[in-house]
């Protein structure tokens, strides 16, 4: 054993008060327990590694078809929304037709109601078949 070794071993049993050998054999208990150690983590690293990647590609995986459930029930909310507010708009346009037609019938004659209602219905089936050119409705008579 080197000399330094045998100094410090010697000084530590002193200190401590308890024989050398056993304060050396504690010490290669401890290394060999460390070295033990290494070895068990160089070989169980790849491994833990490998488990980790699985469980964060898992969860990552749940955390998307729960994502992609939760877009489907808001795209479904909006949807069911737009789907009402077009059968209102619907249902008030018919009625705001019903009275308009009804104001012109008994404040005109139902004749010129008639041909109002007609030409009201031409020029909105052109605006809705050709959107991209004027507005029936905004060209002059």
């Amino acid at each position: 054993m080197e000399a330094h070794l045998k100094d410090g071993l010697d000084a530590q049993a002193e200190r401590s008060g308890r024989p050398a050998t056993t304060i050396l054999e504690e010490y290669m208990a401890a290394g060999l327990a460390r070295d033990s150690g290494e070895l068990v983590e160089q070989h169980s690293l790849p491994a833990i590694r490998i488990a980790v990647r699985e469980e964060v590609a898992r969860s990552m995986q749940e955390l998307y078809q729960q994502l992609s459930a939760d877009l489907q029930k808001s795209a479904r909310r909006s949807d069911d929304r737009l789907a009402a507010l077009i059968v209102k708009a619907a249902r008030y346009s018919g009625i705001a037709q019903r009275m308009i037609y009804g104001l012109l019938a008994k404040t005109v004659n139902p004749d010129f109601a008639n041909r109002a209602y007609e030409d009201a219905k031409e020029k909105t089936g052109k605006d809705i078949v050709r959107p991209d050119e004027p507005r029936a409705s905004e060209e002059r008579n």
